[in-house]
Order: C-alpha cells, then sequence, then structure tokens
C-alpha cells in the first residue's frame, strides 16, 4: 500500500512539472505576440497621452506582449473620462484631477472588446496640463490587473487565430489582390508562433509575398494607418534622416546565425538609437520570418529602455543572433511605425 502511494506521488509530481513546462512554453510563445498602443482622447493633453502610451507600452512588455509592434487586426485602445477637476484652495492655486483610465484589447475587424479594466489615478499640477501628466504617471505597470487584463486579451487572440485562420489568409489574400502587398505582409505576420498550423502556413505566404514596385527605397503611405515600408536592395539602408544600417557579416556558430552591422550617424549632433528586440527579424530560405534570440548595440544587449548614443563618425555594432538560419532572403527592422528590408540572399558560412 505504502508503495502504491509513493508510485502515485512520484506520478503526480511527473504530471506537475510536465504541465509547468507546457504553461512555460506557452507563456514564451505568446510573448511574440505584437499590439499597438491606441490613445483616444481627443480633449487630453498630447503630452498626457504620450505619457499614457509609454505607460500602455510597458504594460505590454511586463506582461508578454510586444508593446513596439503593429498588429492590424487588434490593438490595445485607452480612453479617458475626467471625474472631477477643481483649484485647490492653496496660494498658487494648484489644478486637481481626478480620472478614470479605460484599457481595452479589441478586434479592429469588428470592434468586439476581447478584454478591458480600468482605474481610476488623480493628479496635481499648476496647470491643467502638468495634473494630467500627474495623473498618468500615478500608473503603475506593475499592478495586477493589468497581468489578468493582458493575458485574457491574449488567450482571446490565440483563441481567434486558431479557429479563424481562413479569414486571416482570406484577408491577405485580398489585400494583395489589390496589390497593397505590404498590408497583406503584415496581416500574415501577425500570426504568433504559438499557433502553430496558422503560423506557418501564414509565412509559408508571407514568403512568397511579392514586393511591390512602391516598396523599393520608397516610403508608401496610402491612409490605412498601417505600418510604411522600404526595401533596398543593397546592403546599407537608412532607417532615419541620416542614420545608416551597414550589413558587414553573417557567420554560424553552431545552430546559430550571427548577424553583424555598423549604425552609423551621417549628423552633425548626436543620434538616440532605441529599437526593441522584438522588432529585428530575417526572412529564411523558406520564406519563415525568424525574430533574433539575441540582439547587442555596442557590446551591450537590448533591454525595455536601452538606448545607445550614435555619434558623427563613430560607427557603433549592432549583433543579431538568430536560430536556426541558413540561407537569409532578408533582414527586417521596424522603427516608429516603418518596416525597413534589407534584400541580401545569403548563406552564413
Amino acid at each position: 500500500m505504502r508503495k502504491r502511494l509513493l508510485l502515485m506521488g512520484f506520478a503526480a509530481l511527473l504530471t506537475s512539472a510536465a504541465f509547468a513546462q507546457n504553461n512555460n512554453g506557452k507563456a514564451d510563445d505568446m510573448e511574440r505576440i505584437a499590439i499597438t498602443p491606441v490613445v483616444d482622447a481627443q480633449d487630453a493633453p498630447m503630452a498626457s497621452k504620450d505619457m499614457l502610451a509609454s505607460k500602455m507600452r510597458q504594460i505590454c512588455t511586463l506582461n508578454g506582449l510586444a508593446g513596439e509592434g503593429s498588429n492590424p487586426l487588434f490593438s490595445m485602445k485607452a480612453t479617458i473620462d475626467v471625474l472631477s477637476k477643481e483649484l485647490t484652495a492653496t496660494a498658487p492655486p494648484m489644478h486637481a484631477l481626478t480620472m478614470s483610465v479605460n484599457l481595452f484589447i479589441v478586434d479592429n475587424e469588428t470592434g468586439n472588446v476581447y478584454s478591458q479594466t480600468s482605474v481610476e489615478v488623480k493628479g496635481v499640477g499648476q496647470n491643467e496640463t502638468k495634473a494630467y501628466i500627474a495623473a498618468m504617471r500615478n500608473i503603475d505597470p506593475k499592478r495586477g490587473q493589468f497581468k489578468a487584463f493582458v493575458d485574457q486579451g491574449k488567450n482571446k487572440i490565440i483563441e481567434f487565430y486558431n479557429s479563424q485562420c481562413d479569414f486571416v489568409i482570406s484577408k491577405a489574400n485580398a489585400l494583395k489582390a489589390q496589390g497593397r502587398t505590404q498590408e497583406a505582409s503584415q496581416v500574415l505576420y501577425s500570426v504568433p508562433k504559438v499557433c502553430k498550423d496558422c503560423y506557418d502556413q501564414c509565412m509559408q505566404m508571407a514568403g512568397n509575398m511579392p514586393v511591390s514596385s512602391s516598396d523599393s527605397g520608397v516610403s508608401q503611405a496610402d491612409g490605412s494607418g498601417n505600418d510604411d515600408v522600404q526595401t533596398v536592395e543593397s546592403n546599407t539602408m537608412e532607417i532615419d534622416n541620416g542614420i545608416f544600417v551597414n550589413f558587414k557579416g553573417c557567420k554560424r556558430y553552431g545552430n546559430k546565425s550571427r548577424m553583424t552591422f555598423n549604425i552609423e550617424n551621417q549628423n552633425k549632433k548626436d543620434y538616440e538609437f532605441k529599437i526593441y528586440r522584438s522588432n529585428i527579424r530575417v526572412i529564411d530560405g523558406e520564406g519563415n520570418s525568424v525574430e533574433t534570440d539575441m540582439a547587442k548595440i555596442a557590446g551591450e544587449e537590448f533591454s525595455y529602455n536601452k538606448t545607445a548614443t550614435i555619434m558623427n563618425g563613430t560607427p557603433v555594432v549592432l549583433e543579431c543572433e538568430f536560430k536556426d538560419v541558413d540561407t537569409i532572403k532578408m533582414f527586417e527592422i521596424v522603427k516608429d511605425g516603418i518596416t525597413y528590408r534589407m534584400r541580401l540572399n545569403l548563406d552564413c558560412q
């Protein structure tokens, strides 16, 4: 009897460990879901909306979303309700605001809300703008309610991709037929890896997506609100005014490929370079999108708030490492809502 109980306990431990491992794997995969924060508050001062957008990006990053990505199907939206507004009985009088900040993860196609939460914040300042900013500054992205909010939204998004993959492919095909290939690619790249069947189908389709003539070296803005796309056929691309990424080489280390670039500043002023690791990827020989496993700039690994200063005449080294990449068709960086593509077609040695 004791032996049977011991065996049952051991089996339970194994089951629990396996379940934990599976959950961890899913969490890691779900971190690849990209979503863009959108602040819908016309009456709020611009500086306070920028502060709120920054807080939303932190909420995304802390809870397993890529808050600097762009997903044409889903977004995180925020509205602000002013609950009270008054002047304090101090000398000088101060503006005191109490507001409800409401967050939603929504389906952009249907308007359906997948998750929502609200937080009440207060701010005091010498004027109304400063009171707004003080209130937004008091939002704590680490609050437990934001984790529950994001987790529910992530699960709903994954359910959508698992059950509505035909819709995703149909939408991409419709955009492709209209000649809007960059928008079609954006729809396909939005599929997270945890939705394996749908992801594999969409990446195969994305790899065969033609690049329109307007993609080559020219920013295309069609008023749709989606990312512009710029593609170059050389080993150098400009990702900002006077800021160039120059490809230097690619080597294989075991089952990994490491690419090296120089970031060069051709302006007179120093340039603060900031980009998120999730916005760096390659397209392999089979048309699959592969995100970087490791990225370093000036010898330091990327982090949420990592910024590198690029001085004129002093190139800074950017290193990117990818798993199981042999042939690289294209290198991509997404920055400030624009996808920059460097067409390489090379085999790492």
